[in-house]
């Protein structure tokens, strides 16, 4: 019994080995599908390709931030036509805005008290007029009293005038002598005082004309802040928004286009359109909102996926942006 059942197995186990061999035979026979073709990409050969896109800019100057600050205001919006020197935005540092305040201060310190001075010293040179006048007087009267005073002296000494008229003219003298020696010592002290005020006032109008300069240097590095056009032009764009905090590395604050009849229009074409473009070649340009005239032009480069043509306005281009047909000839 137990021989017959390992029999059994065997002949199973060879009628399926020879399913399986008749089976991949029948397999092998079958034709196999065929492969699909790799699609073949397509192939413009037109004579000519027209294009859209937007005029730009072939030629721009940035103009950066020249001091660390706030961004104030701009004066100027995109695309507007803006002249060389033209003040295009201001920004505030408040280190300078104090600076120039303090400078302030302190000229018009120095020339209040230059101004007091020069009433103080137009009030003591008129004092010193006064008292030089009343010198004088005072002078002439004390010299004619002691040419009268020697006289009697000599005269009494030879016992020919009366001791009355002796003793009167030296009196009337020593007066005038006391009179004199104290105007003589109110005018030099007028002198002196009026001397002193102008020394002060000399170095107060120093002071001022020291102030007044660093007051104008203070100005000067306030209005470093002032944005300017370097020529004339169009804005192309702005950057930040005022009240927003700058510094001198942001370079690109506002974006002037300058060259506004050497233009250029950047288009994208389909890639089979693309794939025949190559730089130098020629190609008109036409702005239907601002012209019914053609301009010739000339592809510059291909930039990814872009061609970039260069063309020639006969007049400037102030419309950035504007819609652009190029055609291209191949």
């Amino acid at each position: 019994r137990s021989a017959l059942l390992t029999g059994g197995v065997l002949m199973l186990i060879a009628a399926i080995s020879g399913g399986i061999v008749l089976m991949r035979r029948d397999l092998a026979r079958k034709p196999q599908p065929a492969l699909p073709k790799p699609a073949q990409p397509p192939v413009f050969d037109g004579a000519e390709s027209t294009l859209s896109g937007r005029v730009q800019p072939r030629t721009t100057i940035t103009v950066g931030a020249t001091v660390d600050g706030v961004l104030e205001s701009y004066f100027v919006d995109v695309d507007q036509e803006v002249y060389e020197g033209q003040l295009l935005g201001r920004i505030r540092n408040t280190q300078l805005d104090s600076v120039e305040r303090q400078a302030q201060a302190a000229i018009d310190a120095a020339q209040a008290r230059a101004a007091d001075l020069e009433g103080q010293g137009m009030a003591a040179r008129l004092e010193a007029s006064r008292a030089s006048a009343d010198q004088s007087r005072a002078r002439s009267e004390m010299m004619r009293l002691e040419k009268s005073y020697q006289r009697q002296q000599m005269l009494w000494k030879e016992g020919a005038t009366p001791r009355l008229d002796f003793e009167k003219a030296e009196r009337e003298y020593n007066a005038a002598k006391t009179e004199f020696d104290t105007l003589d010592a109110v005018a030099k002290r007028a002198e002196e005082r009026g001397t002193a005020l102008q020394r002060e006032l000399d170095t107060a109008r120093r002071s001022l004309a020291e102030n007044t300069q660093a007051l104008e240097s203070a100005k000067a590095a306030a209005a470093s802040g002032d944005l300017h056009s370097p020529a004339d032009g169009v804005v192309v764009s702005r950057r930040g928004q005022p009240g927003e905090p700058v510094d001198r590395s942001m370079k690109d604050l506002v974006e002037i286009a300058t060259d506004l009849k050497s233009m250029q229009v950047a288009v994208s074409p389909e890639p089979p359109v693309l794939a025949r473009i190559r730089a130098g070649q020629s190609a008109t340009v036409r702005l239907p909102d601002l012209s019914p005239d053609e301009f010739p032009g000339k592809v510059r480069e291909l930039r990814g996926a872009e061609a970039i043509v260069d063309f020639t306005s006969p007049t400037p281009v102030l419309k950035l942006g504007a819609a652009a047909q190029v055609r291209i000839k191949f």
